[in-house]
C-alpha cells in the first residue's frame, strides 16, 4: 500500500504544476528526490523479500523520472548485489554511475565490497585507489591505503 501510494505522488509531482507541496518545506527536485530516496531506503532496510522487491520498484521509477541522478541508479546496482547475488549486472550498474559521476562515494564503496566479496584483487585494486580519493573518513582512507599496499 506504501509503494503504491508513493509510485502515485511521483507520478503527481512530475506530472502536475504546482507540484507536491510539503508544509514548511521548500520542495524543489533535488529535495524531492531526497525524500524519495529515504522512503527506498527505509523499503531496503526491511531486508524482506517484498521490501527490497518494493525497494527496486521504486528506486526504478525515480530512474525513470530522474536519469541523471545517481542515486537511484546505485540503488538498482544494490538490488542486484545485495539481493539477487548478480555481481555482474551490479558492476554493470555501479560503473554506470561512475561513468557519469566519478566521484560517487556510495557506486564506489559499493565496487570494493562486491569486489571483496568475490575475492577479486584486480578488481579492487581498481577501486581502492578512487575510494581512498572520495573518501570524507580518515581512518577508511588509512584502511584503505593499507588494504591497497597489502594486495
Amino acid at each position: 500500500m506504501a509503494l503504491s501510494s508513493l509510485k502515485s505522488l511521483i507520478d503527481y509531482n512530475a506530472h502536475n504544476a504546482p507540484q507536491w507541496e510539503y508544509p514548511g518545506v521548500e520542495m524543489d527536485e533535488d529535495t524531492f528526490a531526497s525524500t524519495m530516496q529515504e522512503y527506498c531506503y527505509s523499503f531496503f532496510r526491511i531486508g524482506s523479500d517484498s521490501g527490497f522487491e518494493a525497494f527496486r520498484e521504486l528506486s526504478e521509477k525515480l530512474l525513470a523520472f530522474y536519469p541523471e541522478n545517481p542515486m537511484f541508479m546505485t540503488n538498482i546496482g544494490s538490488y542486484h548485489f545485495v539481493c539477487k547475488h548478480d555481481n555482474k549486472t551490479a558492476l554493470k550498474y555501479y560503473n554506470k554511475v561512475l561513468k557519469k559521476h566519478p566521484d560517487d562515494y556510495t557506486a564506489i564503496k559499493n565496487c570494493v565490497l562486491l569486489a571483496r566479496s568475490e575475492k577479486n584483487v584486480k578488481l579492487e585494486k581498481k577501486y581502492l585507489p578512487m575510494l581512498i580519493r572520495t573518501s570524507q573518513d580518515e581512518s577508511e582512507k588509512a584502511s584503505a591505503q593499507a588494504r591497497l599496499s597489502a594486495l
